[in-house]
């Protein structure tokens, strides 16, 4: 029987990197996204809103969940499933209720590197629309990162912010600088979290691509990971005020020193 457990924090974060190296162990299965969670609230949309509402017990409700779960990943020959959506950390009871031993682990970074790792994406590919999936940019940069901000940003942060809340015993918080500069002792200190046996992961060959999910997000190399975990420090092309304004939201709130014992 599958066990399943969930990745879900802030984009432009180390999800991929994650994913990436979660499945080098031979027990994992894991991606950069899936669209599990939204199957799962279109089911419940279409149960509450039916005329059969009344008469449908939470049982067989849970029972039609796991039928998503199960069938999606029905092909995967892997005792340990990770699956990956921004939404899941806004669903913690759901999942507590599903599956009561799981755990949700959230990639984070501050919100101007963020920001920033956007910004070089959006440049890089010079040749195309400022664009990330159906949604157009702005070309002026003070405009571009608010629109990325309130479109990309604000309501994952808002998800972590509810499920650490509601449940912060079945959330562990990934720095995505922790993860490339100390990889090593950053995933032992998931796999604890896990209750898990630790695995020997190789961090010099963790290259990663999926050329065809980049094409549906119609941005090149947005979930591009380098063969070596390693951290190297972005070359900062915000303007100074737009730093400003984002580090002064002070918005980082899993550094803080208590937060930070409890969830440990």
């Amino acid at each position: 029987m599958k066990q399943y457990y969930f990745i879900s924090g802030l984009p432009r974060s180390g999800s991929t990197l994650l994913s990436a190296i979660l499945k080098q162990n031979l027990e994992f299965y894991a991606d950069i996204s899936s669209p599990v969670e939204s199957l799962v609230q279109t089911s419940i949309d279409i149960i509450t809103g039916s005329e059969n509402n009344f008469t449908i017990e939470d049982e067989q409700r849970k029972n039609l969940c796991y039928g998503i779960f199960d069938g999606y990943y029905r092909h995967i020959d892997k005792p340990v499933i990770f699956d990956s959506s921004r939404h899941w950390t806004k669903k913690t009871n759901f999942l507590q209720a599903l599956f009561p031993y799981t755990k949700i682990i959230c990639p984070v970074r501050d919100i101007v590197s963020i920001l920033n790792s956007f910004e070089v994406i959006l440049n890089k590919n010079c040749f195309h629309t400022k664009r990330i999936n159906e949604k157009i940019f702005s070309d002026n940069i003070f405009l571009r990162t608010q629109e990325i901000f309130e479109r990309e940003i604000i309501d994952c942060h808002l998800f972590l912010q509810e499920g650490y809340e509601i449940n912060s015993e079945m959330i562990y918080f990934v720095e995505y600088e922790n993860l490339c500069k100390e990889p090593e002792k950053t995933m032992r200190e998931v796999y604890k979290f896990l209750d898990k046996p630790y695995y020997l992961h190789d961090f010099e060959n963790v290259k990663y691509s999926n050329e065809s999910f980049d094409k549906v997000c119609n941005q090149k190399d947005l979930h591009t990971v380098r063969k070596r975990v390693e951290y190297k420090p972005p070359r900062c092309i915000l303007p100074p005020d737009i730093i400003k304004k984002y580090r002064e939201r002070n918005m980082e709130f899993w550094r803080d020193t208590k937060m930070n014992i409890e969830y440990r």
